[in-house]
């Protein structure tokens, strides 16, 4: 060692990287090596930058006045013997030297002990020894002593700010470590998820019956966290003597984690089934122990340990494990004995009976939590970042967060590093997010269905970013039943969402989601093409109905945008555009109160002369079921009216008299068309009295008939009905009475309107 670096280290105080001790330590001594290994563990968890050095021979006092009283010239510094002792308590090697130098001018020897940067971090004590080595531990030194790292900050900086680590090879997860059965928590600080927590304590912790519960989310929505929370208070439950179980024990599958805002691989400890046994023998055996035992030896140990024990399983990240993976734990979990509990969590559904969906916090808890990572951050990291910029600007990071915690934190790293908040709102560096977006959306995309899918891209390619049920049925074409099917999975993983605007239920993928789609290319492109084309063609029909047919047609007072869309596709098929025939089905799944399609249907029939009886059924079918959505009285009123009138048009004069008395009393507007179409269905009942020489019955009818009649004709005829309408109401009642010698006088003025599409012309009254 270079003389004047060690005369620089004397001159120094103690600090991070340095410690001075008056005597070497004793490998025979249990509290002296206990002192080695913890000393050693600290350093080397802290040595990121620079390398740590421990001087023994150095008399420190309270003053900083250093006196070298040196060490015994026969002390042994032999490394292998201090090498052995450390592999027995860490989680992997420890990488340092140690040198006896004789100082010439004091004429006395101390010890060196350096440290290297180069460690593999975080390296953890596995195994207990006495009050100064606790298994699962991660030491560190805060300052000139040693300390325990016990909040996520100091771990992850342990880890991002290591130099030496190799980006190829997967490290340490701090948070989830094969050493100890109970991690450090995963979180500063927990925050909201009452109602989770209720839910997850009443429907499996103290649940007399169910055994099994998972907790599914979409990546950083806190699953974990929830998980450990409740772990937590089980574990402090049962060391205040107080429920069922006899201890927890916890294995995470994390294969991957965002540390701050960079995506690290991890070493993953739950890999098989054999991990699993690993871990619940280290609640009572030995780790050297339990590696020298064979598989089919550790199964009898757990069987005989599950037979006298109760346990809380909490199996972590499950979604990386295969089908066949998950059946093989499925089995373990279905074989224990009474009285154990397993909390699982994943992305994806694990089709288990009982399961919370963990939501995106609120606004409040949002705010709450930003608060407390910023705080956090500027605690311990150089850099600022001001809470009132995010404050000014809270609507939109909020919607771009989602709400989701691991967002919020990825974000605000990104801040301290001084990235721009209005670049990350407005520019979107796409670059830097895509650790983030692949920690939180590989693995999900790779386990979906092709129908699921079809829904996510549909609306990720939707121009205002939502879409309602109706709408999703005609962009993708999948039938009602399996949309919905598919929306429930969706939702319970949180990769949907749904919301609603302008009083409307609509169906929104999260901002982060939507653009990894769509800028990372990961739509196939026939998809794309074929999804957007859909998609632009329904926007077209988001369009105020042209007055004339609202009014015609009952639409006037309809405000759902699904049924608007609707019921403009339905006009141009009506007026027989070019092209509509392919989106029939999309037209009737966007509402299915639509009811303009059965009567191009029955228009139809009429054109190909089909049989009455025929025509008559399919009236009754067609315009019931419409009936059966229609929420707008005006809508009914319509919907009635020309249903009537295809009932005239077939002879069914009984039938629309009863549509029309049906609605009579639920309109204004429409008060003096369903008076004369009464009427002109009376007159022709007359008609047909009055041939069959039922004189007196034909009286009362035609009675009835000129007083609804000369009561409205006027009204009538002012307002902008359809031609075919006033045609054919009042061709029917003038033919039907010209029998009458007073019946001088006949309706021809048509004013205002008299525009029909060609379709409506095929309607003729018998």
């Amino acid at each position: 060692m270079d003389v004047r670096i060690l005369r620089g280290l004397l001159k120094d105080d103690e600090h991070s990287l340095l410690d001075f001790k008056t005597i070497f330590y004793d490998i025979q001594d249990f509290k002296s090596k206990t002192d080695f290994v913890k000393d050693l563990i600290s350093f080397a968890n802290s040595t990121i930058i620079n390398q740590g050095y421990i001087i023994c021979g150095i008399k420190d006092d309270a003053t900083g006045n250093k006196e070298i009283v040196g060490v015994d010239s026969k002390t042994s510094t032999d490394d292998a013997k201090w090498i052995q002792l450390l592999s027995s308590y860490t989680s992997h090697p420890i990488e340092f030297k140690i040198k006896k130098i004789k100082l010439d001018v004091e004429n006395r020897y101390i010890v060196v002990i350096e440290i290297s940067t180069n460690q593999k971090r975080p390296i953890i004590c596995t195994k207990d020894a006495g009050e100064k080595l606790i298994k699962g531990n991660i030491y560190y030194r805060n300052g000139s002593t040693n300390d325990t790292a016990k909040d996520l900050v100091t771990l992850e900086r342990i880890i991002q700010k290591t130099q030496q680590l190799n980006e190829k090879n997967p490290q340490f997860d701090p948070t989830y470590n094969k050493y100890s059965k109970f991690p450090t928590a995963p979180y500063y600080e927990f925050f909201g998820r009452k109602e989770e927590m209720a839910d997850i304590m009443s429907k499996l912790v103290n649940h007399h019956k169910n055994y099994l519960l998972s907790l599914t989310g979409d990546g950083g929505i806190g699953k974990t966290s929830i998980a450990y929370k409740i772990a937590e208070q089980v574990k402090s439950d049962i060391e205040v003597g107080k429920g069922d179980f006899d201890d927890v024990i916890w294995i995470s599958a994390k294969d991957q984690r965002i540390y701050f805002d960079e995506r690290r691989e991890l070493d993953r400890e739950f890999n098989s089934l054999e991990d699993l046994y690993n871990k619940i023998l280290l609640v009572f055996y030995d780790l050297n122990f339990i590696k020298g035992l064979s598989t089919k030896d550790k199964l009898n140990y757990v069987n005989e340990a599950l037979n006298g024990n109760k346990f809380l399983f909490v199996l972590d990240n499950l979604e990386v494990f295969s089908d066949e993976d998950l059946s093989e734990i499925n089995d373990f979990i279905k074989d224990t004995p009474h009285g154990h509990k397993f909390l699982l969590t994943s992305r994806h559904d694990l089709r288990v009976q009982e399961f919370v969906p963990i939501k995106q916090f609120g606004t409040d808890v949002t705010k709450q939590y930003i608060d407390n990572v910023i705080f956090e951050l500027n605690k311990n990291e150089q850099g600022k970042v001001d809470e009132r910029e995010i404050s000014l600007r809270f609507t939109e990071f909020y919607e771009l967060t989602n709400g989701n915690p691991l967002y919020i934190k990825f974000f605000i790293a990104q801040m301290h590093r001084g990235r721009n908040l209005n670049e990350i709102l407005e520019r979107r560096n796409v670059e830097s997010e895509k650790p983030l977006k692949a920690y939180c959306f590989d693995s999900t995309l790779f386990n979906l269905r092709p129908d699921e899918l079809v829904l996510m891209y549909s609306l990720a390619v939707s121009e205002y970013g939502h879409l309602s049920l109706n709408e999703l049925i005609g962009v993708t074409n999948l039938e009602r039943v399996q949309l919905q099917k598919v929306l429930e999975d969706l939702i319970s993983n949180s990769v949907v969402y749904k919301e609603f605007i302008k009083g409307q239920q609509v169906y929104l993928l999260n901002a982060l989601l939507k653009s990894y789609l769509l800028e990372e290319k990961r739509i196939p492109g026939g998809e794309f093409n074929r999804l957007i084309q859909r998609s632009r063609a329904f926007r077209l029909y988001d369009k105020d109905i042209p007055e004339e047919f609202a009014f015609n047609f009952g639409l006037k007072t309809i405000i759902n945008k699904n049924e608007i869309m609707s019921f403009n596709m339905s006009l141009e098929l009506l007026s027989n555009k070019q092209g509509m025939e392919d989106n029939v089905d999309s037209i009737s799944k966007l509402y299915a109160g639509n009811y303009l399609m059965a009567l191009r249907q029955t228009l139809g029939d009429l054109i190909q002369d089909k049989a009455r009886f025929s025509i008559y059924n399919e009236i009754n079918t067609e315009f019931v079921h419409a009936s059966n959505f229609v929420a707008y009285d005006e809508l009914k009123v319509m919907l009635n009216v020309w249903k009537s009138l295809l009932y005239m048009s077939i002879g069914k004069h009984d039938d629309a008299i009863h549509d029309i008395n049906f609605v009579t009393q639920l309109t204004y507007e429409h008060k003096s068309l369903l008076a004369v179409l009464k009427a002109s269905a009376l007159s022709k009942k007359a008609d047909e009295e009055y041939r069959l020489q039922r004189y007196t019955k034909h009286d009362d009818l035609r009675d009835e008939a000129n007083e609804l009649f000369i009561a409205n004709i006027v009204d009538f005829v002012a307002k902008p009905y359809f031609f075919c309408i006033k045609r054919n109401i009042l061709r029917c009642y003038h033919a039907n009475s010209k029998h009458l010698k007073n019946n001088n006088q006949e309706y021809r003025d048509f004013t205002p309107y008299v525009t029909d599409f060609d379709l409506l012309r095929n309607i003729h009254f018998s």
